[in-house]
């Protein structure tokens, strides 16, 4: 377990606002996207947190009780917002409840376990599931990682800003598995979210393609949803499959972050993901047993953006293989 936080953390836009007390606890977070920009917190979390806010006007009574903050800080109903923010709503913290009394009940209810590939007090990297998603109940209900993240690592050690619970950085879609990096302190969740949004951490995915592709490497710029989005590929192996066809195992490197940017930059590649219902060339009939090939293999966190862990620790990486279903859909095939 690395150290309490002892390093200056990413300077912030401040303004007229004051920093949290001990006294409350973080009930419910989220990450300012790039279409609430410059939007105000009112506003910001009506459309973000619907079901706690199901109007502006609940929002603002919620910043003039002092309880919304942005970036660890308590913030008005009027200000601004800017992408990567991270928005709080916080509580107060009743004796035998708070971070630790809240994973407790958790533990105690029972529920999926993640698998923990690296942990300190302000951070965890763990492997999710490709059946669930991020937050939320996702289309089959049930567990979603960010709760099961509450029973899987351990309660951090950090002096201040502990969360009631971990909470995830990003998102992989529902039917993706692989690398997920949460954060267990408001520095952690503060710091990581905007790495991301700053797009320096880099990201390794694996996918199995339905299709032979014209090169070994290359790079795919093709907007999303109208906007600019890249993707650097590099082919690993092919295979032939009796059923599927040819099958190309690839590894991915996305450069922006836009909804379903691998799906799609796959079609736009000629070879749509193997298990791509939504946008395979055959809808429905590109289910697979397994589900969709796709999963979040490595992550690379330049140090910047981890201070507690100290200068001398460098860039935090983490590496992780492919699920099991991939070696079953290979060891079907034939080598090319």
């Amino acid at each position: 377990m690395a150290r309490p936080c002892e390093a200056t953390t990413t300077p912030r836009r401040t303004g007229t606002t004051r920093k949290t007390s001990s006294a409350y606890v973080t009930r419910e977070t989220v990450v300012v996207d790039d279409a609430r920009d410059g939007d105000t917190v009112s506003r910001t979390l009506a459309v973000m947190l619907p079901k706690t806010f199901p109007t502006a006007t609940s929002a603002k009574r919620a910043c003039r009780r002092k309880t919304i903050a942005r970036n660890g800080e308590i913030v008005g109903s009027g200000d601004r917002v800017a992408s990567g923010d991270v928005l709080e709503v916080l509580t107060r913290n009743v004796p035998g409840r708070g971070a630790r009394g809240e994973l407790g009940l958790e533990k105690e209810r029972g529920a999926r376990k993640m698998v923990v590939l690296y942990e300190d007090a302000h951070a965890a990297i763990a492997v999710k599931p490709d059946d669930c998603a991020t937050i939320g109940p996702g289309s089959g209900g049930g567990w979603s990682a960010e709760r099961m993240l509450a029973i899987s690592c351990e309660v951090s050690a950090a002096d201040f800003g502990v969360l009631t619970k971990p909470k995830p950085c990003h998102r992989l879609d529902e039917p993706t598995g692989g690398i997920l990096v949460c954060a267990k302190t408001r520095e952690g969740l503060t710091t990581l979210s905007s790495a991301f949004a700053s797009r320096e951490v880099k990201k390794r995915y694996r996918a199995i393609l339905r299709g032979r592709l014209e090169k070994t490497s290359g790079v795919v710029d093709a907007p999303v949803s109208g906007r600019d989005a890249s993707t650097e590929y590099a082919v690993v192996l092919t295979r032939e499959s009796e059923r599927y066809g040819t099958l190309t195992l690839v590894d991915f490197f996305p450069r922006t972050g836009r909804t379903h940017q691998l799906r799609r930059h796959s079609v736009a590649l000629g070879a749509p993901i193997l298990g791509d219902v939504r946008y395979g060339r055959f809808g429905k009939d590109e289910a697979h047993p397994d589900g969709l090939f796709l999963w979040a293999v490595g992550v690379v966190i330049p140090a910047k953006w981890t201070p507690w862990r100290g200068e001398e620790c460098g860039d935090l990486v983490v590496d992780t293989d492919e699920g099991e279903k991939f070696a079953r859909a290979l060891a079907e095939c034939e080598c090319v």
